[in-house]
């Protein structure tokens, strides 16, 4: 991968830790997020869910469902819990996930599943039925989970600490853009937008290899008129790495 040129668009501050993973690789990162992440700020917002956080020790099972959920999820629990309730299950979607979870001291199972669709597969309807689960996220996340949680019996509630914004950037932003030799997109929202902006200001980039987490984002990003995608089977940074080594060793 030495010299490569990887366009990165994870939203910060993941965005940095990747482009540092890929500099000490001798790859060329190109920071370009495709999602910016807002924290619930306003008191009376973060009052209620402070209450919502006092009820933790009521739930079964607890998702994380992406490193922001974690990192902003893990410093809220801290002011609820000095000691951690027992007997949850701690859940990341995704490696990374996971891993924020561990070392924010929060004692997340080993990854049962590198996206929903996996994670689901794992959690089988006899575990689930009739257990609490607690699914952390952005405000308007995607429903897929819950709806398939509660079809396998469980009793799901949302705690929603942040909201995804679409960066904004001009023409000139991509007009002066490094021509990149492969692109990571590590969620579905992040292609949508990048394909808005590449439509409009970057039509040839449509024609670079396009890494992506889950066969789910492969088929969106497919539908949208990308003409190389390649599913990366998770958003970390280890399994993207793998991804783009196998593609160059072709």
């Amino acid at each position: 991968m030495q010299g490569l040129k990887v366009l990165v668009t994870r939203p910060e501050p993941e965005n940095a830790l990747t482009c540092q993973a890929l500099t000490a690789l001798g790859t060329s990162p190109i920071s370009l997020p495709m999602l910016e992440i807002q924290e619930t700020t306003d008191p009376t917002a973060r009052a209620a869910l402070r209450t919502q956080l006092y009820n933790l020790d009521l739930y079964r099972f607890v998702i994380f469902v992406s490193k922001n959920a974690a990192r902003i999820g893990s410093e809220l629990i801290d002011e609820c819990w000095p000691m951690l309730p027992v007997n949850i299950n701690w859940l990341g979607i995704g490696q990374g996930t996971t891993q924020t979870l561990q070392e924010l001291h929060i004692p997340a199972l080993s990854n049962p599943g590198n996206n929903t669709e996996t994670m689901l597969d794992w959690l089988k309807p006899v575990k689930m039925r009739g257990e609490k689960v607690l699914i952390v996220r952005g405000c308007g996340g995607r429903p897929d989970l819950a709806k398939a949680l509660e079809e396998r019996g469980a009793i799901v509630d949302h705690l929603e600490l942040y909201k995804r914004h679409m960066p904004q950037y001009t023409a000139q932003t991509f007009l002066f853009l490094d021509h990149p030799d492969v692109i990571w997109a590590t969620s579905g929202e992040s292609v949508a937008n990048l394909t808005t902006y590449v439509e409009q200001f970057a039509p040839n980039l449509k024609d670079t290899v396009l890494f992506v987490p889950s066969e789910r984002v492969a088929q969106q990003a497919k539908s949208l008129h990308w003409n190389q995608v390649i599913c990366a089977h998770g958003a970390d940074d280890q399994r993207l790495i793998s991804a783009t080594q196998q593609h160059l060793g072709r």
